[in-house]
């Protein structure tokens, strides 16, 4: 039996299929903290498993890297909750129609079981074109569908990076323990 999409899934769709139509060329003030970007990527070991087609909202960006959540790798269920937390952060701002303020000390506490979302970028491995989604459109855009993984099923993905999450927190644990040990040999 085919996956049927839900009215707010159908919704988005449409509004996807607008914004599609006139991709543009990405510059760098486009990947301003809180802009939400949709582009694709190259990465640069293509045996993990990656997502071709990333939903970033932007944390930060370097001239070499930028840092965002890639709400791809976070589970539909989650990304409302998780939107709805940016949005209450950032209640002045949307009331003033200013940009939202975004940073990973913000979000961290919030994403600590969601550590897979977090995502750093090659900035020379994003594609030029993409979609820079306007603001008023995040939560519609935030029931989309629109991951790309290779080699891999969404749900897999997810549930790799996170198994991959826990075990690097349980090393950097663990070797935190043996440091301690040695100290006091």
């Amino acid at each position: 039996m085919a996956y049927k999409l839900t009215d707010k899934e159908k919704e988005a769709h449409i509004m996807m299929k607008k914004l599609l139509k006139k991709p543009k060329t990405l510059k760098g003030s486009d990947f301003k903290s809180g802009n939400m970007i949709l582009y694709t990527y190259r990465p640069k070991y293509k045996e993990n498993p990656y997502d071709m087609s990333p939903m970033v909202m932007v944390l930060s960006r370097s001239r070499k890297y930028t840092l965002g959540l890639n709400m791809n790798w976070c589970p539909p269920k989650l990304r409302k909750g998780l939107m709805d937390y940016i949005m209450r952060k950032n209640k002045t701002n949307i009331r003033k129609g200013l940009p939202l303020e975004l940073s990973y000390d913000m979000v961290k506490t919030v994403i600590k079981g969601l550590g897979p979302i977090v995502r750093l970028y090659i900035n020379r491995r994003i594609s030029p074109k993409g979609v820079v989604v306007p603001q008023n459109q995040y939560y519609k855009i935030i029931d989309l569908r629109v991951e790309n993984f290779i080699g891999i099923s969404a749900e897999k993905a997810w549930n790799l990076a996170v198994k991959e999450h826990i075990r690097k927190k349980h090393n950097r644990k663990s070797k935190g323990n043996r440091k301690g040990k040695k100290g006091k040999r």
